[in-house]
């Protein structure tokens, strides 16, 4: 893969597409693990993972505690779309 590029391209269509997901329990502390990344339509110019700092109690409380720790990140790239007029 090192000798492949990296293709980022938007498709026109003007939407932001956001995916996050979370693994329950995954540490030795048993914390889970949140990962998400931005589309504009091909790649993904933002990517990233954390080890959350809440622990859940179930797999689907991991879930909403990984899309809480994305919120600040959601929203600022959707204000920042507004704002630039896109």
């Amino acid at each position: 893969t090192r000798k492949m590029p990296l293709i980022l391209s938007a498709d026109g269509s003007g939407i932001l597409k956001w995916w996050v997901d979370a693994s329950f329990a995954v540490h030795p502390n048993m914390r889970g693990h949140s990962g998400g990344g931005l589309s504009l339509g091909r790649g993904f110019p933002i990517a990233t993972s954390t080890k959350q700092k809440l622990n859940g109690k179930s797999s689907t409380e991991t879930e909403l505690i990984g899309v809480d720790d994305f919120m600040p990140a959601i929203c600022w790239t959707l204000y920042l779309w507004q704002l630039t007029g896109m």
